[in-house]
C-alpha cells in the first residue's frame, strides 16, 4: 500500500506490512498445510471419498492459495513500478505506474483477495467437517 507523504509517516504503515506479510503467510500455510494435513490421515481421506466431496474440497484450497500467490506477484510488480518511477522520475505518468498507483491505493482489493480465500478456507474446511462428523 503506497501512502500518500502529505504528512510525517506515523509508523502506521510498519504494523500495516507486518500483519499483511503475517495474514499472506497463514493463508497460504493453512491452504496448503490442510490438503496434507488431509491426505496423510487415513480416517479422514476415507471419510472425504466416501462423501464423494474430495475434489470439491481440493478445488476450494487450490484457488484460495492460488488467489493469494496472485495477489502477492500483482502487489510485488506494483511495487517495483513504483519504485522504478521514484529512481527514474520519467516514468511517472506511463500507463504501468498509473495502474501500480491505483493498485497501492486499492485496499479494498486487497481486502477482496483475503476475504475470499478465507471463504473458500472456510468453505472447505466445513466439507471436511461435515464428511467426518457426519458419515454418508
Amino acid at each position: 500500500m503506497r501512502l500518500n507523504k502529505t504528512r510525517a509517516d506515523s509508523g502506521f504503515y510498519e504494523s500495516y506490512a507486518h500483519f499483511s506479510r503475517t495474514l499472506r503467510a497463514w493463508l497460504v500455510a493453512y491452504g496448503v498445510g490442510v490438503p496434507v494435513l488431509l491426505v496423510s490421515q487415513q480416517f479422514i481421506a476415507k471419510a472425504i471419498i466416501k462423501a464423494g466431496t474430495g475434489g470439491l474440497i481440493t478445488w476450494l484450497f487450490l484457488i484460495g492459495v492460488a488467489i493469494q500467490v496472485l495477489a502477492a506477484l500483482l502487489y510485488k510488480y506494483s511495487m517495483a513500478y513504483l519504485y522504478s518511477a521514484e529512481v527514474e522520475p520519467e516514468l511517472n505518468g506511463t500507463w504501468r505506474v498509473k495502474i501500480a498507483e491505483w493498485l497501492s491505493n486499492a485496499v479494498w482489493l486487497e481486502a477482496l483477495f483475503d476475504l475470499v480465500s478465507i471463504a473458500l478456507f472456510v468453505c472447505g474446511t466445513f466439507m471436511v467437517v461435515t464428511a467426518v462428523l457426519v458419515p454418508a
